[in-house]
């Protein structure tokens, strides 16, 4: 599918188009950064949670390595066949079997990625804006439908492929009987794996951003109200084991504050890189179904690199919004933190608002 984007106009070219061994070296540059950077956060999460001596993952730590499976999985089975397609075009090497397999392997992750964001959307909603329910149900086996469903659905939306495609005439491409076929599939993936997932995911991410305001205002309130106690307690008593109570808990409001501000930060960072880095390729794809003549097709395909770029960033947005932890397990030194700091710092990380 991305290499139709780049062959669709066959007008002349106002630009120069990009050669072979540019396009060759974004493919593999793209697989390259995606893995390193995938399974070091894999690595990354893993080694923390050991040293934290945490027994499971938290529930956004499960969902984000199921976005890194999804990721690897789109530089694996989307971005290397790609580079194998653009390097024999416009042959295709391999029986009409493994044409319509390709094609159908290649858009899982694709819709995989969009579905697994809304997920985390729909798990933080979950477990900030219905605190109640969350705790009724396991904070594990959420998370968990949530990523199941997501997979599942990716598969079955990706089973029109091995029908849409098939090997003619040496190439494997599109068998669209109707001149309005192309159009509409293409409106209705873009739909599908770009424009609905990020409009659900922005809701969800709305409701999460009002209730997190109104969260820490009320604790902000509390714990100015807990400051004055214990200023009046040194006034009127000489109890330093309460005062060191209260002032445990108002660190743990603090953290607990902290933590849940910086997942927020992190996950709508995510899925506003996954809407910004896909919109000009999907919005080009639209058009150019559309209105072949309005798109240039060597501007289409610089496009598609920005679309592809979005499989290498979610590592790095997470290691930007997490260095704590990126530093904790690429190194061996010990952590010199008070006691105090460390108890309630390890009681916030395996709460329900824990830590990535």
């Amino acid at each position: 599918m991305f290499e139709q984007q780049a062959t669709n106009n066959t007008d002349q070219q106002p630009m120069e188009p990009p050669s072979l061994e540019i396009m060759l070296l974004h493919h593999l540059m793209i697989i390259l950064i995606t893995l390193f950077g995938n399974t070091l956060l894999i690595y990354v999460i893993f080694k923390n949670n050991k040293v934290l001596r945490r027994k499971r993952v938290t529930p956004v730590q499960m969902l984000m390595l199921h976005m890194c499976a999804a990721d690897i999985l789109f530089a694996l089975i989307s971005v290397g066949p790609t580079m194998a397609i653009t390097y024999t075009v416009p042959v295709f090497y391999g029986p009409n079997w493994l044409c319509k397999f390709t094609k159908f392997l290649q858009v899982i992750p694709m819709y995989a990625s969009s579905f697994l964001l809304v997920a985390i959307s729909a798990d933080r909603y979950q477990a900030i804006c219905r605190p109640l329910a969350s705790m009724k149900s396991s904070a594990y086996n959420r998370p968990a439908l949530y990523s199941a469903i997501a997979w599942t659905v990716a598969i079955l939306f990706s089973t029109p492929q091995l029908y849409l495609f098939e090997k003619r005439d040496e190439d494997c491409h599109e068998n669209y009987t109707d001149a309005y076929q192309y159009p509409l599939y293409v409106c209705l993936f873009n739909s599908v794996v770009w424009l609905l997932p990020s409009a659900i995911a922005g809701y969800l991410y709305f409701c999460v951003c009002k209730a997190v305001w109104k969260s820490t205002s009320s604790s902000s309130s509390l714990r100015n109200n807990m400051k004055d106690k214990i200023e009046h307690m040194k006034l009127t008593e000489k109890n330093g084991g309460m005062q060191v109570h209260h002032k445990g808990a108002t660190m743990q409001c603090v953290e607990l504050d902290r933590r849940r501000v910086q997942t927020v930060k992190l996950t709508l960072t995510i899925v506003a890189a996954n809407f910004v880095l896909w919109a000009p390729f999907c919005i080009t794809s639209v058009i150019d179904s559309l209105w072949p003549s309005a798109i240039n097709s060597t501007f289409a395909t610089y496009i598609m690199f920005f679309g592809n770029l979005n499989s290498c960033m979610n590592p790095w947005l997470w290691f930007y919004f997490n260095r704590n932890q990126l530093r904790r397990a690429c190194s061996c030194r010990k952590s010199s933190e008070p006691l105090i700091q460390s108890l309630v710092y390890v009681h916030v990380l395996n709460s329900e608002h824990s830590d990535l």
